[in-house]
């Protein structure tokens, strides 16, 4: 059939039309319904007030109300009242978190009464109005009698305090890193990627949620059954000792208009996290996810990956012999990207 309908569009330019044609809807036709594969998937999980209220999204939602208080403290002057849907809501989260008995002591509440102490003080300069202020004030007061820690107010940035090479050490990092596809196939030193991953963890996000979940293979078979649904690791996949699979937690957001932030706020800790790799001694290749839908859902299958985990890309981790050939990976002329308005 298909011998047939190549030899016809060879001899009938007509036909050759309109089969060429066919076959373009027929494909966009079929990446429409990948959409609605990752709407009906990802979408779903979108959502605070739906399903099962549990760690993540309690500390999702209390994060991006606290963070806005943050915020809100580093405006520049006049200093006037601000916080008060925010200041309410988080202490509303604040209660939920107590009464689910997610532990007082856990970083995302402890930042919470950090938080909630520095913007109390600040109450004290840009007092709320009378209508509701005071019950406002003796709520945080309340959740606030038990809390001891020193307030810590935001920090400033201060770029006299830089290391006077932080622009050169950083560029000569970015150089240095290229995409490894030759691993000497050495186990990785797991504690040299905690590090790196220190560093990404202090990557930007969307109200501060860190999305990225990252899980990490290093046992042979099963590093081979998942590269086996990637495209783009023939001739090395073999030599990878470590796999990472970068995915952004989409419980972390509270709807559809939040649509891009699953991929922007992974991919900004993936290039933190390149770069940290590289800094701390360790090659890595970015492998990319470009694959139907049937693919995605087998590699959540093969690697025990949560459904609300949206996969971004597979990275491989390791170490490589000296002298080892990398593409040069040339570059586009700033000229390309640039655009000055």
């Amino acid at each position: 059939m298909k011998a047939a309908l190549k030899e016809l569009t060879r001899k009938n330019l007509l036909a050759s039309r309109l089969i060429f044609g066919a076959a373009e809807v027929v494909k966009k036709a079929r990446g429409a319904g990948y959409y609605w594969s990752d709407f009906r998937r990802y979408g779903g999980a979108m959502t605070w007030r739906t399903g099962p209220r549990n760690y993540w999204k309690i500390s999702s939602e209390l994060i991006f109300q606290h963070h806005k208080l943050e915020k809100g403290m580093c405006l520049p002057p006049p200093l006037r009242f601000f916080g008060k849907d925010a200041a309410n809501k988080t202490l509303e989260l604040m209660a939920e978190w107590r009464a689910a008995g997610l532990g007082l002591d856990h970083p995302v509440y402890r930042a919470a009464l950090d938080i909630l102490k520095s913007y109390r003080a600040r109450l004290d300069v840009t007092p709320p109005p009378a209508d509701f202020g005071p019950g406002l004030i003796a709520r945080i007061d309340q959740v606030l009698a038990d809390f001891s820690a020193e307030t810590s107010l935001p920090t400033p940035i201060i770029p006299a305090g830089m290391p006077q090479d932080a622009a050169t050490s950083l560029h000569a990092i970015a150089l240095g890193r290229r995409s490894v596809r030759a691993f000497d196939g050495q186990a990785v030193e797991f504690t040299l990627v905690e590090k790196a991953l220190e560093t990404a963890q202090l990557s930007p996000s969307a109200c501060n949620r860190q999305p990225w979940r990252i899980h990490f293979y290093d046992k042979r078979e099963d590093i081979d059954r998942l590269l086996a649904l990637q495209n783009g690791n023939s001739g090395f996949g073999k030599t990878v000792p470590l796999l990472a699979v970068v995915t952004a937690d989409c419980t972390s957001f509270f709807g559809a208009v939040e649509r891009i932030e699953p991929i922007l706020d992974a991919g900004l800790f993936l290039s933190t996290f390149l770069l940290a790799l590289q800094a701390n001694g360790l090659s890595s290749c970015c492998l990319n996810w470009c694959v139907a839908p049937d693919r995605d859902l087998k590699a959540h299958e093969v690697g025990k990956i949560p459904a609300e985990h949206q996969i971004v890309t597979f990275l491989a981790i390791g170490t490589h012999e000296a002298g080892i050939q990398v593409p040069r990976s040339h570059r586009r002329p700033l000229a390309d990207c640039l655009v000055r308005h």
